[in-house]
């Protein structure tokens, strides 16, 4: 009758040769299906550890990826906001420029007061200015804006430019400028020499000293609109600097991911050659024993 020989007079080397061997059979399938050297720490403990710190590079370099992406829309949208604002200071002189001309009467001054009037409550709407949640203009100050819709008084409660630091290392830089930075100068607010402009072309009385108010208001429309120049050159500055952040981060981002798949990223062409071979070491541990067997079935008779 037939005698079957139980595994464990199998010798002990062989059946830890056999189970090695499929281990790693185990191990060369796996990466051939995931795509993946190390699927888990035990994989490569160092590699493994290597990625994580990879990873977590790459999570702080998307954080900061986000907020430079916030903070180019931010600038982008003070720029934009610039735009109509200086217009509306040239047609401001415009203004004042017919005002104080001898040929101008009454009524067609009182016609440029009416106009001007228009653009200082544009000047108010253009200071307060929102971008989704935030005054665009308002700087750290977000609960009240910058001026009072109704009056035109600035908001008594300081504030300061947003600062963000848009790279792992570096200063933070301004995302924005305050509307007080560019509308007031002197202790006195643009819309208050608006009001002493509209007031002298409405007439107060004194000929003299509305043409010497008019002068005066031109004069000061210049500084407003040196003023915005500044401060949008500020923002331009400070837009391309995002703009070459973000090509860092993004050059750093691509390095890191090459780094990541080169430490767990399986090589599929070695994957499957080692795969192949460790299958035909296996067939060859198995047909080995296997003949050990039959040698001591014949040898027990």
């Amino acid at each position: 009758m037939p005698y079957r020989v139980p595994t464990s007079r199998i010798p002990n080397t062989m059946i830890e040769r056999i189970n090695e061997t499929r281990h790693r059979l185990s191990v060369l399938q796996e990466q051939i299906s995931t795509g993946k050297r190390i699927n888990r720490p035990s994989d490569d403990p160092i590699g493994a550890e290597l990625v994580i710190n990879l990873r977590t590079s790459r999570a702080e370099i998307a954080h900061f990826q986000k907020i430079a992406v916030t903070a180019t829309q931010k600038l982008t949208a003070a720029d934009n906001a610039f735009n109509n604002y200086q217009s509306n200071l040239d047609r401001v002189k415009s203004l004042l420029s017919a005002g104080l001309s001898d040929l101008t009467g009454q009524t067609s001054r009182d016609a440029l007061a009416n106009e001007l009037e228009a653009l200082k409550n544009g000047v108010i709407s253009f200071a307060n200015t929102r971008n989704g949640n935030e005054f665009l203009f308002g700087g750290t100050r977000q609960t009240v804006p910058p001026f009072d819709p109704v009056t035109g008084v600035p908001s008594a409660q300081p504030a300061t430019a947003q600062f963000v630091q848009i790279e792992p290392g570096t200063n933070a830089m301004a995302v924005g400028v305050t509307a007080e930075s560019f509308l007031t100068e002197g202790g006195v607010t643009i819309t208050e020499d608006f009001d002493l402009a509209i007031a002298a072309l409405r007439g107060t009385g004194d000929p003299v000293a509305d043409q010497a108010a008019l002068e005066n208001a031109m004069t000061r429309m210049s500084v407003y609109q040196d003023l915005a120049a500044e401060r949008r050159s500020t923002i331009g500055v400070n837009m391309n600097s995002v703009d070459k952040a973000r090509e860092r981060l993004s050059t750093v981002d691509l390095s890191v991911l090459e780094s990541i798949s080169n430490a767990e990223d399986a090589d599929f062409a070695e994957a499957a050659l080692a795969l192949t071979d460790t299958q035909t070491t296996l067939e060859a541990i198995l047909a080995i024993t296997a003949r050990g067997q039959r040698s001591l079935i014949d040898y027990l008779g």
